[in-house]
């Protein structure tokens, strides 16, 4: 074998390992964003659910547009993975009356 063909092999392996290196890099770093976008999700939908939730439960009842948030609302805080604490005040949510009128239409 040639030097010349013992430089050049040597040369392509460390370029190989290079990229090799980077892309795993790359896959770390998006493995880490991944993970972290999941937790703000979580969280995110966490409170967006229980606070309209609350809220429902302040006023004692709630308008057919609240009761589709809280459905909407729900599903992502399910398929998320969340806890047992959010059916059961699903459930208390579930048992206030619908009113008819949505506040926010009356005042068109």
């Amino acid at each position: 074998m040639s030097v010349m063909t013992i430089i050049l092999t040597s040369f392509l392996s460390a370029i190989g390992a290079g990229i090799l290196t980077l892309i795993v890099l790359c896959v770390k770093w998006l493995v880490r964003k991944i993970t972290a976008d999941q937790v703000t999700l979580k969280a995110l939908a966490h409170d967006s659910f229980f606070r309209m939730c609350r809220y429902v439960r302040m006023n004692g009842e709630m308008t057919e547009s609240e009761l589709e948030n809280i459905n909407f609302l729900y599903k992502g805080y399910k398929a998320q993975g969340l806890n047992g604490t959010g059916d059961k005040l699903y459930e208390e949510c579930m048992e206030l009356p619908i009113t008819k009128t949505d506040l926010s239409a009356a005042h068109k």
